[in-house]
Parts: C-alpha cells; sequence; structure tokens
C-alpha cells in the first residue's frame, strides 16, 4: 500500500514514516510534499493508495485539496487541530480523521481500517475484470410471474427498454414482458460483442440488423422489419462498430 505523506512539518512527517516502515508491514511510503499546488501534480503522477495529510494553512485551503483529489479515488487520513468544523467537514465527506497530537494506537486503528478497505476495493475490481473478460453467456434467464425462462442470446433479435420494464423480442416468437431494467440486461450480457445499446431503449442484437437507414438519426431496421432509432450520441460509434 503506497503512502503519499503531505504537510508543513517537516520533522513530524518525518517521524510519521518512521513509525509506518517500522510498524506496518504491507505500508511504503512513495512521496512527501509540503504543499498542496505541488502535492496534487504528484499524486496523479505516482498513484498512492493512501495520502496521509496533516493540514497546511486555512481550513479552506485544506478543504479545496480534499476536493480536488477524491476524484482518484484514494483513502484519506486527515491529522488535523481539534476544530469542530473541519470535523463536520470530514465527517460530511467521509473522510477519516485524527485529532493532533497523535495518538499512535489510534493512527494504527484508523491505518488497518483504511488497509481492509483498499484491499476490499481493490478484490471487487478484480471480480469485476473477471465477469468482464469471462466466456459469454449463451443463455439468459427471463423471469416470469410463475417461472423463469431460459433464452439463448442467439435467439434475442433486441430488448426495449420500458421504464422499469423490458420487452424482449425474440427470434419467431412472441415479445416477452420481463420486470427487469435495460441496464440488467446489458450487464449480463456485458462480455458479449453481439450485443450494442443503441439508444437508452434499445439493446440489439448485431446479426439481427437488417439495414441502416442513414438521416440525421440513424434508423436501424431489424430483420422482422421493425425499425428502430439510434441515439445521436451514439451515431459515430455505432457506424465504426458496423463497418469494422
Amino acid at each position: 500500500m503506497k503512502c503519499f505523506l503531505i504537510g508543513g512539518n517537516k520533522d513530524l512527517l518525518e517521524s510519521i514514516e518512521a513509525y509506518l516502515q517500522a510498524n506496518f508491514f504491507y505500508m511504503s511510503t512513495c512521496e512527501r510534499s509540503n504543499s498542496y499546488a505541488e502535492a496534487e501534480k504528484l499524486i496523479n503522477k505516482v498513484k498512492p493508495d493512501l495520502v496521509l495529510l496533516d493540514s497546511i494553512g486555512q481550513e479552506e485551503d485544506t478543504y479545496n485539496f480534499l476536493k480536488k483529489i477524491k476524484k482518484y479515488a484514494i483513502e484519506t487520513l486527515a491529522i488535523i487541530p481539534e476544530d469542530q468544523k473541519m470535523i463536520d467537514h470530514l465527517i460530511k465527506n467521509n473522510i477519516t480523521y485524527i485529532i493532533r497530537p497523535i495518538d499512535l494506537n489510534e493512527l494504527r486503528f484508523c491505518l488497518n481500517n483504511l488497509y481492509v478497505n483498499r484491499t476490499k476495493e481493490l478484490e471487487l475490481q478484480q471480480i469485476i475484470e473477471r465477469i468482464r473478460t469471462a466466456t459469454p453467456k449463451k443463455r439468459i434467464a427471463i423471469p416470469q410471474e410463475k417461472q423463469i425462462q431460459m433464452i439463448s442470446t442467439q435467439d434475442i433479435l433486441y430488448i426495449e427498454a420500458d421504464i422499469n420494464y423490458c420487452q424482449v423480442y425474440i427470434l419467431d416468437k412472441k415479445p416477452v414482458f420481463v420486470s427487469k431494467t435495460l441496464k440488467s440486461f446489458q450487464q449480463q450480457l456485458i462480455n458479449n460483442n453481439e450485443f450494442y445499446r443503441i439508444h437508452q431503449s434499445y439493446l440489439i442484437n448485431l446479426n439481427y440488423i437488417s439495414k441502416v437507414i442513414k438521416t440525421k438519426l440513424l434508423q436501424v431496421v431489424m430483420t422482422n422489419g421493425d425499425i428502430l432509432t439510434a441515439s445521436r450520441s451514439k451515431k459515430t460509434e455505432f457506424l465504426k462498430l458496423i463497418l469494422g
């Protein structure tokens, strides 16, 4: 777990760094800085897992810095004076903090919790990546009132959204009405390259496109004769996809 140290007190940062190296097998320090402006540039470059911040300057400077680094989705531990306004701000933004002077037991407790949180997050990312690269599903489950119907993905022409419901159009069969969102179907078919969402209302099987009419808004004609509209934002990407 790479830790980035920020603060104006050089002696304090050095003592914290020594403490981390001596007591936490999973922790290593990657950079130190005494400036928020410099720290933001370095964080973007070294991509640490944890930012340990001994607040510098005015409260507003600290708030602005914490807001900026939030986009990097890294864990943050702030060391702050006993200031209720700042405490309230950190609690509101779900940022871990400890009060000066530092209690080493409290520091250890916070670091261990942050390590567990980061580990869980990385494990989740790995699971998602495995799902993305897994073999595409050949069948998906369509829950009905009294049964769960298993449908081959090869037989699905397209799926149309209707608020929190969907119509699943199946080859040579009547459409099936399902109490599921289009987003949930898209997640089921996330690693199946034969399906593409041309509009917020349509997830289509590319194998059943009959033709595409190039008007201002693309008209996608399916093999069953249905005409679907592609959204303006998808036009360029969709044309590149079908033209190869």
